[in-house]
């Protein structure tokens, strides 16, 4: 005889948005309170706000780790070195087309670390951390978006600049967070890399690479940096 299991609570499924810690700390009790309503679109409203608000304040601090300053920062450096070898640097963003598989891997490594160290602080992050990693990572995502479209042969020019802009006045927003928090000399390093990215030549790509290399050595694996 086969046993059907039990049906689970209509909003528990909204529970996968949220990170794993939050869910093992706090899923038993949401779950109770979700077993006692009727989930309507204002409590998923409410759940996918809260899911948001726990990937941004997370409730332990995030550590950088080694394997994404490593990979931003030798793919960033290797795609300005290439450039600059060139007898005729490239206009502004300054990509080869050879070098844009390079500047992929170079922007989606950087998003992820840029999102580990914006959250840094968790719970203790001040109110403009997270409108400064959401404006980074929806730079990034443009971004990144429009480097896949060039390497694949699409449009490339005045859209790839500008998603790239977005993404570097983002992550100057978290470094300038991270100088707020006191988290140097981490902060230092984030608007480093930010403002490089914002200059039209392939010699600040390497600046860049040095930048988010730098974050393997001087961030410290878990900080608990109370806001100022």
């Amino acid at each position: 005889m086969r046993v059907r299991p039990e049906p689970s609570p209509p909003g528990s499924r909204w529970l996968r948005l949220y990170p794993r810690d939050w869910r093992d700390r706090y899923g038993d009790e949401l779950r109770d309170v979700l077993d006692t309503r009727a989930v309507d679109w204002r409590i998923r409203l409410d759940l996918a706000r809260g899911a948001l608000d726990a990937h941004l304040h997370p409730t332990l601090p995030r550590s950088v780790g080694v394997l994404g300053p490593v990979v931003a920062g030798l793919a960033w450096i290797a795609a300005g070195s290439a450039a600059l070898i060139e007898p005729v640097p490239p206009d502004w963003p300054g990509y080869l087309l050879w070098t844009l598989p390079l500047g992929l891997v170079g922007a989606i490594a950087q998003m992820r670390l840029v999102m580990a160290i914006g959250r840094r602080s968790g719970l203790f992050a001040p109110a403009s951390a997270g409108p400064t990693l959401v404006v980074a990572v929806l730079g990034h995502v443009l971004w990144i978006v429009s480097l896949a479209v060039a390497t694949i042969g699409g449009p490339y020019g005045a859209v790839t600049a500008a998603a790239q802009s977005i993404a570097a006045v983002g992550t100057i927003g978290v470094g300038l967070v991270r100088w707020r928090v006191a988290d140097h000399p981490t902060a230092e390093a984030v608007l480093i890399a930010g403002g490089a990215m914002l200059v039209p030549t392939p010699a600040a790509w390497v600046v860049v690479g040095a930048a988010w290399l730098a974050t393997a050595v001087v961030a410290r694996p878990r900080i608990d940096v109370r806001p100022a």
